[in-house]
């Protein structure tokens, strides 16, 4: 509290002083690199306010700007400042090497890698930046999802998943995932002519089984914007019937310092009917770093007979040094529901009606991470209006190389 106040009035004695002064270039210079020698990074981010409303703009003002809200931790706000330093010069390797470098505490990699082109090889080692690999990243996921009903047994989910980096702006991810549940369908019969004959109920199990495959591109046509494109291909066993579906993605995603958004086209072969689904979503940072975060995202998706509105939102938490807690909800018919860029399509046979959780992020290094999910869904029973509660409990593991 105390040291709240003491910057408010020092901010305030400040501008006072600059009051006084006459706002030159000279001036600027002169006051703002006193100020980083100094540590003062509040200092500096207000002198170049000051400097920019007297439009007075120059590189190395804008590099200080960078590295005050850098050690401010407002990785965002560092990426503005040096972005526009990298305007006088687009081969400034300072400002080149701090706007990968925020890029990636914003865990923006491949937005990091694209602007690291015209970066020394040297500093590229030093961020561990490479613009070809063969394989990047592993992934793999497992769950579970038992019920509270008889009717359907515990459904259980595997997938696994690599990157490839191709080069500097493009990069492909494959995966490959399968799902199984039994289901239960009651074959009740009731036998006529005797009076008082009690009903007799038999059911009869149906085992569901999913193939999927996934591919997806991420090509950056600039700093800034990237296209995306993906396939998810299902092949599903039900009973003694197969059915098989082909999604196609393609999105473009505009990155900028405290947000990203996108907008997404989904359409293809939902196992007897054609589908398709558009989509925005935002990714944003509200203090330019990971302590607090968030994605919203609305979708309309029209199927044959059929059409619904979803709502998602997701908020982010650093619990720890190297802890983080998410909570996510999804609210609207879950149907079919095409999710991240279609890597996940719920296509089961019952209905959600909505779904809330939360999920815990664990890096234990640069590398290596540990990601567990927890969602309750509540769903209905094919044909019925009974209405039943799905847990689902999640496990994966990444390796970036």
């Amino acid at each position: 509290m105390y040291r709240l106040i003491a910057i408010i009035i020092l901010s305030i004695g400040f501008s006072e002083i600059v009051k006084s002064q006459e706002i030159t270039y000279n001036y600027i210079d002169s006051m703002s690199y006193h100020q980083y020698l100094q540590g003062e990074w509040d200092h500096v981010l207000q002198t170049g306010k000051i400097a920019e409303k007297s439009a007075i703009y120059f590189p190395l003002l804008y590099m200080r700007m960078g590295y005050a809200a850098f050690m401010k931790g407002n990785y965002s706000l560092s990426l503005k400042h040096y972005n526009k330093a990298l305007k006088f010069n687009s081969y400034n390797q300072d400002a080149l090497y701090y706007i990968a470098y925020n890029n990636t505490l914003l865990l923006r990699k491949g937005t990091a890698i694209f602007g690291s082109k015209n970066l020394s090889n040297e500093l590229k080692t030093q961020l561990k930046i490479n613009s070809k690999q063969f394989i990047d990243q592993i992934d793999i996921e497992t769950s579970i999802k038992p019920t509270n009903t008889e009717l359907r047994e515990t459904g259980q989910y595997y997938r696994a998943g690599f990157g490839n980096r191709i080069n500097y702006r493009w990069k492909l991810y494959q995966s490959f995932a399968t799902y199984r549940q039994n289901m239960l369908a009651n074959d009740s019969a009731r036998t006529f002519g005797r009076p008082g004959l009690i009903r007799e109920e038999t059911f009869r199990t149906y085992l569901v089984n999913d193939f999927q495959y996934y591919i997806k591109s991420e090509l950056f046509l600039n700093s800034k914007i990237s296209l995306i494109n993906a396939l998810h291909y299902t092949k599903t066993n039900f009973d003694d019937a197969t059915y098989k579906t082909a999604i196609f993605n393609c999105g473009l995603k505009l990155t900028e310092a405290y947000a990203d958004y996108k907008l997404e086209i989904n359409a293809g072969s939902m196992l007897d009917s054609l589908l398709t689904q558009v989509a925005i979503s935002s990714t944003y940072y509200p203090f330019g770093n990971l302590k607090f975060y968030g994605n919203s995202r609305l979708s309309y998706q029209n199927r044959t007979n059929l059409s619904q509105l979803n709502y998602t939102q997701m908020f982010g938490f650093k619990l720890h040094q190297k802890v983080w807690f998410e909570t996510h909800a999804t609210f609207g018919q879950i149907k079919n529901l095409i999710d991240n860029e279609s890597l996940y399509i719920y296509d089961a046979l019952d209905k959600g009606k909505y779904r809330i959780g939360a999920s815990l992020l664990i890096p234990f290094t640069t590398k290596f991470s540990l990601l567990t999910n927890y969602y309750f869904e509540q769903k209905k029973l094919y044909l019925q209006n009974t209405n039943y509660h799905l847990h689902s409990f999640s496990i994966g593991i990444s390796w970036k190389l």
